[in-house]
């Protein structure tokens, strides 16, 4: 494939919906990947309890099978769900990185639903490039439930805790 070939394609992945892309041929191999998370579900049923759409587009001319999940984004569903609760704040990740809920493997999770918090006071703890970033609140608060899964990636702005002010 030539240079500007492959610029043309990343262009219209770029521009489509498609959050996963992958192309294999006899000398080539292309992958992109435009996913919010990099956590993949293996099973079927997962995918549903997930709210993940899957789309599969096979292009036989080139016997090339494209395959792509769109993920719809569950904390949203669930925040657009509890608008009536219009008191609950959420405590989003400032970097990307992996969660963790401890300090370290053998430890209690720092925080646990129905604790309250001072300002400033450590919630969870985000991994990024070997560093261990603590995470800790902006005010006083009561923990209403956790997001994210200890180990699991986070991104930047990805909410992690549903707060409520105290």
């Amino acid at each position: 494939m030539r240079f500007d070939e492959v610029k043309e394609l990343i262009e219209l992945i770029n521009n489509s919906d498609l959050s996963y892309f992958e192309m294999k041929d006899d000398k080539e191999f292309i992958k992109m990947d435009k996913s919010i998370t990099r956590n993949y579900v293996s099973n079927s049923n997962e995918l549903c309890d997930n709210n993940l759409n899957k789309l599969a587009i096979t292009d036989l001319s080139n016997d090339v099978d494209i395959k792509s999940e769109v993920k719809e984004s569950i904390v949203e569903n669930e925040i657009s769900q509890n608008n009536d609760d219009a008191d609950i704040e959420v405590i989003a990740s400032p970097i990307v990185g992996t969660f963790y809920e401890a300090i370290s493997p053998e430890d209690e999770p720092i925080v646990s639903v129905g604790q309250k918090i001072s300002k400033g006071e450590v919630v969870c703890i985000v991994e990024a490039m070997k560093l261990m970033n603590e995470i800790s609140t902006e005010f006083d608060c009561e923990i209403v439930s956790v997001l994210s899964e200890n180990g699991k990636m986070v991104q930047y702005g990805e909410p992690l805790f549903k707060v409520r002010r105290v």
